[in-house]
């Protein structure tokens, strides 16, 4: 499961902390865990009790507060925070049912396509010595899969115009180069990548239009595990953050 929970939960942490409890992932990544390490990782630590995880780590955001932070009911073989990023990225190898599998959270920068590429390299490059891999979080990128329609950018504000296009075209090709290190769309693979992940009731009329931005990618070797995709919308994640929070099933 991956969840941007907006400036770390500042909607409603009792409300996250529910919504987590009910989807009862095995594995969770955390975007914008945001004050998590203050007070020597005092929020960290009462996330993971209060959601019954019994391993947690987090990897500090390059700039202002944008912490990743993930929580495991595996224990976890080794952790590998990578830098540099403008948010954050660590990949925690656990072993599972499926076998020994690398598993990327991350949140990619938020300022443009072009300062996506570099951190993509980064975690590719690295995650590459590993079989079986997933790669997962808010990657602030759209995919041609989607088909969205060019006219969505009349309606972009400032920001979105320098986040999502160049010279007023929508970019692509920083999801486009996940698929092409070998990567599968979870969403796309079952037919369900026309579920937005943003935006939630929060800001329905600020940042983002009707998009999908939280992907969960597998690596080719997990694909035939894959059993169901979903974006969890309810009462209580419509209020919780900005995003939508994103599960994978593999059984």
């Amino acid at each position: 499961m991956t969840y941007n929970i907006l400036n770390g939960g500042e909607a409603g942490f009792d409300l996250i902390i529910k919504i987590v409890k009910n989807a009862a992932p095995d594995y969770l990544t955390i975007n914008e865990a945001n004050t998590f390490a203050n007070n020597n990782n005092k929020l960290l630590k009462e996330f993971a009790s209060q959601t019954g995880f019994k391993y947690y780590d987090l990897a500090l955001s390059g700039e202002y507060n944008y912490h990743v932070a993930v929580f495991s009911k595996y224990p976890f073989k080794k952790v590998y925070k990578l830098q540099p990023l403008m948010r954050a990225c660590l990949i925690c190898l656990v072993e599972t049912e499926f076998g020994e599998i690398s598993i990327a959270s991350l949140h990619l920068t938020p300022y443009s396509e072009d300062l996506r590429h570099p951190e993509i390299d980064l975690i590719l490059s690295f995650q590459n010595k590993f079989k079986n891999r997933i790669l997962m979080g808010d990657m602030n990128s759209l995919s041609s899969d989607d088909n969205y329609d060019a006219a969505i950018t009349k309606n972009f504000n400032q920001l979105q115009l320098k986040k999502f296009t160049t010279e007023g075209k929508l970019r692509f090709d920083a999801i486009s180069k996940i698929k092409s290190g070998g990567y599968i769309d979870s969403a796309v693979k079952l037919g369900k990548n026309k579920d937005c992940t943003a935006p939630t009731s929060i800001n329905e009329y600020s940042a983002h239009s009707n998009m999908r931005l939280d992907y969960i990618f597998l690596s080719q070797s997990l694909v035939p595990y894959l059993k169901n995709y979903k974006v969890v919308k309810n009462n209580a994640t419509k209020k919780a953050s900005d995003h939508y929070p994103v599960i994978v099933e593999l059984g």
